[in-house]
């Protein structure tokens, strides 16, 4: 009897806080009234039958009717939950209403100043991509990823022939193609992650790896010049050695986190000297400190005294190196007493 007890006080409890009187109750339960207050008097108990039932009509839990007591915890999650619903939908809304405004204002706009439909255009892919971003996530349920960058992919080549109906000129061609480069690297990252279940970050670095550059001849190819083979390819290719050598102490070293940090920070570092002389070399007149210099701290103080700004350089060159050593040594000190231990 003294188990019941504290089960029949919380049944009645509830049962006021629901606003229901005994008989109110037992209808919905399609119990009689006497049976109501057998439980609350902890006279019996409920068959097991009925928990789902007891616990929607007193807007209770099934926890909390096992155990006799509000679980404050999962209210505090349900409300934070609904809190967050609540703000995501009302910024949905606020977007959508944006959108809807600046729409039919810039085609007034455009009927009434121009009496034609020309920028209006503009205005409605933009607003349409921006729309693939804040709202559509939301509407779509299935293979949402794929639908969204769909989506946007689309809108932002009208975005482009909206300008170009506009504007006019052959640089719609260039535009476009270059368009279709960048967005090739998040759809390749899609395909990675859609039908590729291993070493997906690998392939992903490859395929950036390879983007970048032919991002760069596709430019050469609409821009002009003869920057691409005595400029561009070797700062890019620096740039991927470098890139590398940290995604590999990162995916492959078989370290911890301090030393993986002391390393990077190590790459990171050396590689402000690195790409400065590789374009004092590549491009004429740069004038920057040379690689040896950045290890100098005499020559930065004279660069400094001669008011030349590229002091900075190797000054921000030496604070990261000298935070990469400190972080290698706590790191090799932590390998060494793991393996040890």
């Amino acid at each position: 009897m003294n188990e019941k007890k504290p089960f029949g006080e919380y049944i009645r409890k509830k049962r006021l806080e629901a606003g229901l009187t005994q008989k109110e109750l037992a209808e919905q339960l399609f119990v009689t009234e006497s049976t109501i207050s057998k439980w609350e008097r902890a006279l019996s108990y409920p068959d097991v039958s009925m928990v789902t039932a007891i616990c929607a009509a007193l807007h209770i839990t099934e926890h909390e009717f096992f155990t006799a007591c509000d679980d404050d915890q999962a209210h505090a999650r349900e409300r934070q939950a609904a809190l967050w619903r609540g703000m995501a939908a009302g910024t949905r809304r606020f977007f959508a209403i944006s959108y809807a405004i600046v729409i039919v204002t810039c085609l007034i706009c455009d009927l009434a100043v121009f009496h034609a439909l020309d920028w209006f255009w503009i205005v409605l892919t933009a607003c349409a991509l921006a729309f693939c971003f804040t709202n559509l996530p939301f509407l779509v349920r299935r293979n949402r990823l794929t639908v969204c960058l769909g989506a946007a992919s689309g809108c932002l080549m009208l975005l482009l022939l909206a300008c170009w109906v506009y504007a006019g000129g052959w640089w719609i061609i260039g535009g476009m193609a270059i368009t279709a480069v960048c967005l090739a690297l998040p759809w390749a990252w899609w395909a990675i992650w859609r039908f590729y279940g291993k070493h997906v970050l690998p392939l992903c670095a490859v395929a950036l790896t390879v983007w970048v550059f032919l991002l760069l001849a596709v430019v050469r190819a609409f821009a002009g010049g003869d920057w691409l083979l005595s400029v561009a390819f070797p700062l890019a290719l620096m740039g991927a050695a470098f890139f590398w050598a940290g995604f590999s102490v990162f995916y492959w070293l078989k370290a911890g986190p301090w030393l993986k940090a002391g390393i990077t920070v190590l790459l990171a570092s050396l590689a402000t000297p690195a790409f400065n002389s590789l374009c004092d070399l590549l491009i004429e007149d740069m004038g920057g400190p040379g690689f040896l210099e950045y290890f100098s701290v005499g020559d930065m103080l004279a660069r400094r005294a001669a008011g030349d700004v590229s002091w900075v350089n190797p000054l921000i060159f030496q604070i990261m190196l000298v935070c990469a050593a400190a972080l290698t040594i706590v790191g090799a000190v932590v390998e060494v007493r793991q393996r040890r231990g």
